[in-house]
């Protein structure tokens, strides 16, 4: 009869060939933990580029007109809140995606101002930048806060759409607009207040073209 000490080195055996096999726990380097950790942080950049090209461009479609817009804010303000505004969270202001077509009136170092009619007033302006807060991201309507569990990536795509807006979109205002000029754009607008704050209508673009 074997002795008993014969079962348990065999027992002993078999559970270190599994361990040496399938080991439960995986000894990483600290320095190859840490670059894991670095790849895996949220790229708004490149996130960005996505999202403008097959998402915020697409959106022009479904913006209201700047001019219908302002007509709606004047005649039926809580229609124009309630079917075409844009709120995040407790926000007091709204958020539009709008689009139009205007002549240039004036033309500084900090804005361009257009209206909306040949000889009609100044009904929305365009700054140039630089660009700050949430208005295009909210404005656009296409993204969720609760897809992003991290509000520091939440906010971070709204930097790097503020940066592509001052990189690549006003400079083609700046280097076109001119006193008499079509301009035609896309962007969101943000009204603080829709009981005095609607003319002029200030405008974020993501699209501008002279036709």
């Amino acid at each position: 009869m074997r002795p008993r000490w014969w079962k348990w080195a065999l027992g002993i055996g078999a559970v270190g060939l599994f361990w040496w096999v399938c080991p439960p726990v995986h000894v990483v380097p600290l320095e190859t933990g840490r670059q894991r950790r670095a790849g895996d942080r949220f790229d708004a950049e490149a996130f960005v580029e996505e999202f403008w090209e097959r998402r915020l461009l697409p959106a022009e479609a479904q913006a209201i007109r700047a001019e219908v817009l302002l007509g709606l804010l004047q005649t039926r303000p809580e229609e124009a809140l309630e079917r075409y505004g844009r709120r995040l969270g407790l926000s007091r202001s709204t958020c539009f995606l709008v689009s139009g077509q205007g002549t240039v009136v004036t033309v500084d170092e900090a804005a361009v101002s257009l209206a909306l009619e040949p000889g009609g007033p100044v009904a929305v302006v365009i700054g140039l930048g630089p660009v700050f807060g949430n208005t295009l991201r909210d404005g656009s309507g296409l993204l969720d806060v609760n897809e992003f569990p991290n509000s520091q990536d939440f906010n971070a795509i709204s930097a790097a759409l503020n940066r592509r807006v001052e990189e690549r979109v006003l400079p083609l205002l700046k280097a076109g607009a001119v006193p008499g000029r079509t301009v035609a754009f896309a962007g969101c607008a943000e009204i603080h207040d829709p009981r005095r704050e609607l003319f002029p209508l200030r405008v974020v673009p993501f699209q501008i073209r002279f036709p």
